[in-house]
This record gives C-alpha cells, structure tokens and sequence, in this order.
C-alpha cells in the first residue's frame, strides 16, 4: 500500500467544524523532543516559528516530522511574506501557513496563492517533495488535498493592517483559513517618543481586536489568538470571550523559563 501523508487529518480544521476549540503551543526551540511533548501531551497543533528565532528550512522539516509522529498538525509560521519561504513550508508537509505582517488585501492575496497549488494557487511544483510523498503518484490527489488542508492565517500587526482589515480578511476562505491578531507589534507602533514606556494595554488594542472580530463573524473567518494574560483555563476563557476560536499558547521558551524562575522563586524567596 502507498502512503499518502498528504491525508493525515487537519485537527485545527476538524476541531473547528465540530465547534471545539484547538489548541496549540508556539514553538520556538528547535528541538524535536519538545515537540513530541507538547503532543503526547494532547495539544492539537504546534505553530513553528521561522520569524523570531533561527528555524531554518532543514531544521524546519524535522521538527514537522516530529509533530506527525506526536499526532500534532504542524503549523509553521514563515519569516516573512515570501514565495520561497512560504513553498518550502508546503513542500515540507505543513498544514497551515501563518504570514506575518501582512498589510493589504493584495499581500494577503499573494502569499494565499504562493499557499497553494493551481487553479486555486500559483505554488511552484515539483512531484518529488516530502509532502506528495516524493511521488508523482496520486499528484492530482496530492494537490488536492493540500488546497483542501493547507490554512492560510495572516496576522494583522499593524495599524494599516487593521485599517485595511475587512479587505485582508474578505481574501480569506471560509471553512479554510483563518487570522491572527499582533497585538505586540501594534502596541509598539503606537510608540511615539524614544524612551516611551509600551501600553500593553492600550485602548486602541481593544478597538482593534473588536473591528477584527465584528468583520471575522460576519464572513465566518475564525481568529487565532492567544490564552491572555495567563495560560491557563482563564487565559482560554479570556481570549474566547474577545472572538478568539483558535487558541495558542506563548512559546515553549518562555513558560520554560516561568518554571525555572518559579523554581528560583520557591527555593530562594
């Protein structure tokens, strides 16, 4: 019997439809024992960071494999909106692409094609890749399934991108794709002086996140957002109450080091 990797369900997309919620961590270590963890663990999806650490494409490819033995659907967020970067995550065997930093319905557009294989897309081809199971067999099977599995998630992380936002999202495919929200950066961009202290909170944030969700429920397009200000129960329940249908977690590097400092804390004082 063949193997079709390019099968393997999309627990993001079949949790969604069932009404659930998926779950996920962002991952910015490159190891994959960590990404077994957070599977065995029972979280539906890892997201693999490429923007703000070193992932590279070749170390890309092991930590996906990891997250399918762990029964994980891998996520990887790319380093920028680029063709290269963007095919070498579906080739890879990604399931959801997520692009930074994207501003335009026409940057949306672009990186959606470069996401996806013709007609939907303009995704270059190439039979012998991991993801088709590096076999022209089955490829029509293949490309299929991949525009079929494959999510396309933008994340508005600036003040243009929320301004042009209803446009962004209305590219978007219902019952597919999804949006992110970069609270960050935008909190950051509204910096004015050198030396201004960042308002995590700013009320702008709050404007932003409910433009975001009015226009998300009305074309059907889920958020994916993260379990705020706490990652726990009540970080879930907090981002879910502002539209969130997507849940994920800080980086593995970070709550790593929360557990060695509460360590630190509990033995020193």
């Amino acid at each position: 019997m063949t193997f079709k990797p390019f099968l393997r369900p999309n627990k993001v997309l079949e949790a969604l439809a069932r009404g659930d919620t998926p779950l996920g961590m962002q991952m910015y270590t490159h190891h994959p024992d960590l990404i077994e963890i957070v599977g065995y663990a029972g979280f539906d999806y890892v997201m693999l960071d490429m923007e703000h650490n070193r992932t590279n494409p070749e170390t890309m490819v092991t930590l996906i494999r990891a997250a399918e033995v762990s029964g994980l659907t891998p996520l990887v967020r790319v380093g920028a909106n680029d063709r290269f970067l963007i095919r070498s995550a579906v080739e890879s065997g990604a399931q959801g692409i997520v692009v930074p930093h994207v501003k335009t319905a026409e940057e949306a557009r672009a990186a959606l094609e470069a996401s996806h294989y013709p007609p939907e897309g303009t995704c270059g081809i190439c039979p012998a890749v991991r993801a088709s199971g590096y076999s022209q067999d089955n490829w029509e099977e293949y490309m299929a399934a991949s525009n079929r599995q494959i999510m396309f998630i933008p994340l508005l992380e600036d003040i243009e991108a929320i301004d042009n936002a209803e446009e962004i999202i209305s590219v978007l495919k219902p019952g597919r794709d999804g949006v992110g929200v970069g609270g960050a950066d935008i909190a950051n961009a509204l910096l004015k002086e050198p030396g201004e202290k960042v308002q995590w909170a700013h009320p702008y944030l709050k404007e932003a996140q409910q433009k975001v969700k009015a226009i998300c429920e009305e074309k059907n397009i889920p958020i994916m957002g993260m379990a705020f200000p706490t990652s726990d129960k009540a970080g879930v329940e907090a981002a879910k109450a502002g539209g969130t249908r997507i849940i994920i977690f800080y980086p593995d590097s970070h709550i790593w080091f929360e557990a060695c400092r509460n360590i630190i804390k509990d033995v020193r004082g």
